[in-house]
Parts: C-alpha cells; structure tokens; sequence
C-alpha cells in the first residue's frame, strides 16, 4: 500500500478546496447548508429560515448550486435543494462538531 503525503495532497486539491471555501465564507449560507446537511429543503423553508428575500435567498442558491456544492429538484412550482458535494457534506460534519463543542459567545459551558 502506497503512502500519499498530505502536503502532496493538499497541493493537488488546493484550488478545489479553496474554491470550496469561498463558496462557504458567507454567513447566510453557511446557515442554509446547515439545515441542508440534514436533507432537502425547498426554497420557502430556506426563505423563512433565513429572513431574506426570496430573491435574495435564490441569489446565494445559484452561488452555492454553480459552484458544484448543492442540488435542486423541481416538483410543480417548488424547488428542492440539497448538499451535492461530498467535500461541503465533510465540512459540515466538521463545522457542526466543532460548532457542538463551543458555548455560544458571551456564556460558559
């Protein structure tokens, strides 16, 4: 069995990766993959869930959907997105782990 180098690795994805995380440096997605790390989702719950504008709201998904890292389903008149990557699927697993382990700012654990 071959040992690969993690430097090597890095150096061979290191502009997907960053690609990744632009797409992820915005806080109103990073609040719209969390709830779709648990499953799909239409675009009325993400509106609802967020607060912005619908147009708003479809903005970021069309950021987040050319940029490899969701989905969209359409059935009649909705649209249902979820997490297609399993590169953005890893860093949330990562993000929602360490986001358990930390107290929410200004209080003790």
């Amino acid at each position: 069995m071959k040992h690969t180098d993690p430097i090597e690795d890095l150096r061979a994805n290191a502009d997907r990766m960053a690609a990744v995380l632009r797409l992820l440096a915005n806080r109103e997605r990073l609040i719209m993959l969390c709830r779709l790390s648990a499953g799909e989702a239409s675009v009325n719950e993400l509106v609802e869930l967020t607060g912005l504008a619908q147009s708003a709201v479809s903005q970021h998904l069309g950021v987040l959907r050319d940029g490899g890292a969701v989905a969209v389903r359409a059935d009649a008149q909705t649209r249902y997105y979820r997490i297609a990557d399993d590169m953005v699927r890893s860093i949330f697993d990562a993000l929602c782990e360490a986001c358990g382990e930390q107290s929410p700012a200004g209080t003790t654990p």
